[in-house]
């Protein structure tokens, strides 16, 4: 599990990080926005954790597994 970064100073466009290769609605790249700012970390982790606790999730929902 990350660990939550409260002196992390807010994440936005000027990070010069992008996550280069995602077709993601605006939406959605507000959220990771508000997540990076919350864990003051970048895009990739954020997605990549964001797909971790996907998978584990409909792992436990499938049955038989």
């Amino acid at each position: 599990m990350m660990k939550v970064n409260k002196k992390a100073k807010p994440v936005g466009k000027i990070s010069g990080k992008n996550t280069r290769g995602y077709r993601l609605k605006p939406e959605t790249h507000n959220m990771i926005v508000k997540i990076q700012n919350l864990l003051g970390t970048d895009q990739d982790e954020v997605i990549a954790s964001a797909c971790k606790m996907l998978y584990r999730s409909i792992k436990l929902k499938v049955p038989g597994k």
